[in-house]
């Protein structure tokens, strides 16, 4: 592996060495504090570019492209003399030799900062894996679960318009046999074809209700005719949440509106359910009651998802930290972002995109001081706020004390998350997608391919007939 000539300069210097894994909000944050500094950075992260992960059910719904919200991490450091970007994954982490083991090889630090985020924790899912039907459960947590839920519901909303066969004629000149088990077979083909048309999402919490009405507004685009959409019994969509309330977290006045406006949009909203059980059946819930369904999206349930230790390190999934964001374990060793724990058990901090910046910053701001010999200070987390977008022209923002709704709290969400969105041209591109679904009521939507579409085709293809493609899928010229 070639080393930039920028880091080596560095590196010869004997400069602290600060190791980041992981390039979502929290460790780019830090990387980019750390940018121009005394200090020798380098970040790790499987991918080469950041994932702005609250536009992800837009990205589902086809209102935007997978490139409009992803950034290459190397673009976001290019003016940071002193940090070097790794694309590997990474294995484990030595405490006692203080060195991280990577597909590319090991990295001595003298800081780590673990920033590795959160994934969904479908390991929670009650029923076995067999017990399931075979790819009908998504979370949504990267571009790759994004892909593959689109184009998913694309297949279910191609079914979505099929009519569901008709009862058999028991009145026909037949025998009552034949008339019994075509009524059967019927019957199981009613049912088969409500599972295949009917859509659960499972969680209620702002991804969750984003993301159904993203797909009740998806669902309403796809034909001209939005009766034959959602409101027939047999083509639904379903909302399940397990507390009493949708938005744990807003104020009363914004969940009543959000519940309000799914409900008009025809999310069929169930509140105090939990799910017991998940089987090829459906979704079975803790009263009995049995949703037949072949599509599962699970945004409840999220974990930490840390690095494995050799040697002595925290076992847990949210690493324990003081309240300098150092882990108990080790105070040469950071954790900031989803993967972080709060100091009180009963008060956890909330795996916010907000929280992981601020924990970034700040992180980066204790490195500096614990490497000059200074006294640490304690992170304390502002509230800045909670928005979520329901649909066009309606959304909730809540502010401190300020409560919005309606068209000026869905302006306000569109002006925050552009303005969050890293890269110009990604925050252009972005608005122009937004302006023509706004005027047209539906965006222009490319043909989507398959990864299996794209293998069969690239191998098809000549290597010497025409140019190579780009290597990464998102970047690519469309």
């Amino acid at each position: 592996m070639t080393v930039p000539t920028k880091v080596m300069k560095h590196e010869r210097l004997q400069l602290p060495r600060v190791v980041i894994l992981g390039a979502g909000f929290a460790g780019l944050e830090v990387a980019q504090q750390l940018a121009q500094k005394a200090l020798c950075v380098t970040l790790i992260d499987r991918q080469d570019h950041h994932t702005f992960q609250p536009l992800l059910h837009q990205v589902v719904t086809a209102e935007l492209e997978a490139q409009q919200i992803c950034y290459p991490i190397r673009s976001a450091l290019r003016r940071a003399r002193n940090v070097r970007f790794v694309q590997a994954e990474v294995h484990h982490i030595q405490t006692r030799q203080r060195q991280v083991k990577t597909s590319a090889g090991g990295f001595d630090y003298d800081f780590l900062v673990i920033a590795t985020g959160a994934t969904s924790h479908l390991e929670i899912l009650p029923g076995s894996p067999s017990a399931a039907a075979p790819n009908s459960v998504f979370g949504l947590k990267t571009i790759g679960d994004a892909i593959a839920l689109r184009h998913h519901l694309a297949k279910v909303l191609a079914r979505a318009h099929r009519p569901i066969s008709a009862a058999p004629d028991l009145f026909a000149p037949t025998q009552f046999e034949s008339v019994q088990s075509a009524s059967t077979q019927a019957a199981h083909t009613t049912v088969e074809s409500m599972a295949d048309q009917t859509v659960v999402i499972v969680g209620g919490g702002a991804t969750g209700v984003e993301l159904a009405g993203a797909i009740a507004g998806w669902c309403k685009r796809s034909r001209h005719n939005a009766a034959a959409c959602l409101p027939h019994p047999a083509k639904k969509l379903v909302l399940l949440h397990s507390r009493d309330r949708l938005l744990p977290g807003f104020r009363p006045r914004l969940q009543r509106y959000a519940l309000k406006q799914l409900q008009a949009m025809g999310v069929d909203v169930h509140c105090l359910k939990r799910v017991q059980l998940l089987s090829s059946q459906g979704v079975q819930l803790s009263d009995g009651q049995l949703i037949p369904t072949k599509t599962v999206i699970w945004t409840t349930g999220v974990r930490g998802n840390p690095p494995a230790w050799k040697g002595e390190g925290p076992t847990t999934h949210r690493l324990p930290v003081r309240p300098t964001l150092q882990l108990l374990e080790d105070d040469h060793i950071y954790a900031v972002g989803d993967v972080a724990a709060g100091t009180s058990e009963a008060e956890p901090w909330p795996m916010l995109a907000s929280v992981a910046v601020q924990q970034g910053r700040f992180a980066a701001r204790n490195i500096r001081r614990q490497a000059q010999g200074q006294r640490l200070k304690p992170f304390r987390m502002r509230h800045w706020g909670a928005m979520a977008i329901l649909g066009r022209h309606a959304a909730v923002v809540q502010l401190g004390p300020l409560t919005l709704t309606g068209v000026v709290a869905w302006l306000i969400w569109l002006a925050v998350h552009l303005m969050l969105l890293r890269g110009m041209r990604q925050r252009l591109t972005t608005l122009l997608r937004w302006s023509e679904s706004y005027r047209y009521r539906s965006p222009r939507v490319r043909s989507s391919v398959s990864p299996s579409m794209t293998a069969s085709m690239s191998m098809t293809t000549s290597a010497s007939s025409r140019p190579q493609p780009c290597s990464h899928p998102i970047f690519c010229a469309k």
